[in-house]
Formats: C-alpha cells, structure tokens, sequence
C-alpha cells in the first residue's frame, strides 16, 4: 500500500499566483485584502467572497483570467468540489452524477438540475459565487439571422458540440457566448487569442437551453452521439480529491476515493489485486488518525498523484485548529 505524503511544500496563494501571471500589482493584492477584512469585520456580510471575485468586481481581471490561472495552478474550487465541501450533495451522489455526465454526454451541471438535484435559484447563486459568470436562461435571446454567418464562423458546430459553448448575440465587437459546462470556460481564452478583434462575454446556460440555440443557429437538431465505450482520461481521474474529516461516518466517501484510486492504478499498469476495499477503509482511517493527531486539523484532503511509474496517496491537512 502507498503512504501518503503530506509535504506539499509553500502553496501559493491567488494573490500571489496572479500576480506572477502578470495580470495584477501588488497594490492590487493589498486592495482586495483590505476589503476582505472589511467584510469580515461587518455584520451585514454573511460569507467570505472569493478573492478573485473581489478583483473581478473592481474589473482589474475578468473571470476567465482567474478560472485559467486557478485551473493552472491547481487551485480551482470546481462545481463538484464545492457541493461536496459544502455538504449540499455527497460525494457518492456527485460521482454518480459524474458517471451519467460521461454516459449522457450532458454536463453536470445540467444534470443537477433535471434531476431536481439542485434548486435553480441556489445553483445560480453557487456558479457566480464561484465563477462569477451569471446563470441565466436564453428564452429571452433574439436570435438573428444576419448574423449567423458570423457567429458560426467563431464557433462552428464541432467546437460548439465539443465544449458545450455557443455564441448567441453579435452586439459591435461584444460576442456573448452561452456555456452549458463550465470546465470549457478556458476555450473561451483560446477565442480571445484567435479573435482578438471581439470581446467575449459569457454567461452559463442550461443544455436544454444550448440543444435549443444551437438547432436555431446551425440549422440542424442536436443529435446525441451514440453510446459508445469512451476512454478514461487520466488526466481528469488525477484531479479527483476528497476532503473527510471522520472516515468512519465518511464511508461513501472514503469508497469513492477507494474506486478512483483503483481506476488510476488500472490505467498507470499495475496489476488486478482482487476487492481491497476494507483494506483501504483500514488505510485511510489509520492515516487519517495520525495526520490529525500531528498537524492538529479537522478533516484531510486526499488525492492521487502519479510520479512516473509510481502512484501515490496524498494527504493535505486541511482547517487546522490553532
């Protein structure tokens, strides 16, 4: 069995990290955390803004700036990790919404919504919490046809099937684009490099509203692709992480990591060891004992990190007491 490995050395923070981008000046930085001690300080606000929704807000970056730099760094709060933090949804619900998301080829972000999983209002208000991107429908969207040549000329219909991303008005050089996922929010980056003449808005549409659109603007029904055997992308399985802070009552969640772990090892090339399952429950649970005990914290964070040809459990402590 691997051990974990709780030197993850300085993380730096989104401050510190945008600044290094380039995209921000110190002066910035102590702006925002000025103002985050405002917050916190005041009775009225209720919770803790994101600090690159404070540098959103006063438009020193924009949101795609901050998704691609935190997505860079590994430090982005993903819709996933958010419910999941918060306790809205458990880990095993959010993995198997995952598994219909692959299955359907419908994001999950939509999927939480057919399912009634998610109250909309509530959903909106986590995605712009988070990504500071509104969350609206597109009822309301005048589509005209003068200018489809254009539209489609920005996204065609593979790129537009492909990220779920869909160009919806032509206003002068202000392109707003609908985006049903938002793990495709960087191809919005890649437009601003390849179109430098227009200015991407966006905002985060259902799939039923973007199937919807894009029958209107490509002149054709979205077409489901048919089922088919999709290959696991390591690279997406590596991101997977789970915080718990009691692996006993946590069981779901310690089996969720548990099955990751094994579809990695799969895909790294070791070899089928049979159902280890309370092995790794016996594993987590001692690890997780003696990472509490020396770093005096409330829950870890693990995760899988693959160094060549070797798999490893990491483990971060997380909400350290003082």
């Amino acid at each position: 069995m691997i051990k974990p490995n709780t030197s993850k050395g300085h993380r730096q923070k989104t401050g510190e990290l945008l600044v290094d981008e380039g995209l921000v000046n110190p002066a910035d930085i102590k702006q925002v955390l000025a103002i985050q001690e405002q917050g916190r300080a005041s009775l009225a606000r209720s919770k803790n803004r994101l600090f690159g929704m404070i540098l959103c807000d006063l438009n020193l970056i924009t949101p795609i700036d901050n998704y691609c730099v935190l997505e860079k760094h590994g430090k982005l709060i993903t819709l996933e990790d958010f419910l999941i933090q918060k306790k809205l949804v458990s880990s095993f619900l959010v993995e198997k919404i995952q598994a219909r998301s692959i299955e359907l080829n419908i994001p999950f972000m939509s999927l939480l919504l057919e399912d009634g999983i998610i109250p909309k209002t509530l959903l909106q208000q986590i995605v712009f919490d988070l990504f500071h991107i509104p969350f609206r429908s597109i009822s309301n969207i005048v589509f005209s046809k003068h200018s489809r040549t254009e539209l489609c000329f920005v996204i065609n219909k593979i790129q537009a099937r492909e990220h779920k991303v869909i160009p919806l008005i032509l206003k002068g050089n202000t392109l707003l684009c609908g985006i049903a996922d938002p793990q495709k929010l960087s191809f919005i980056r890649e437009l601003n490099n390849q179109f430098p003449q227009y200015r991407f808005k966006t905002m985060f549409i259902s799939f039923s509203g973007f199937t919807w659109f894009y029958k209107m603007l490509y002149e054709e029904a979205w077409a489901p692709e048919k089922p088919r055997e999709k290959l696991v992308d390591l690279s997406l399985l590596l991101k997977f992480c789970v915080t718990i802070a009691d692996p006993v009552n946590e069981r779901k969640a310690v089996l969720a990591f548990y099955k990751r772990y094994e579809q990695v090892r799969s895909l790294v090339g070791y070899a089928a060891q049979g159902d280890r399952k309370k092995m790794f429950q016996t594993f987590v649970a001692e690890y997780h004992g003696k990472i509490r005990q020396k770093y005096h914290c409330r829950s870890i964070e693990f995760s899988l990190k693959k160094e060549k040809n070797h798999l490893r459990i990491m483990a971060f402590p997380k909400d350290q007491v003082e």
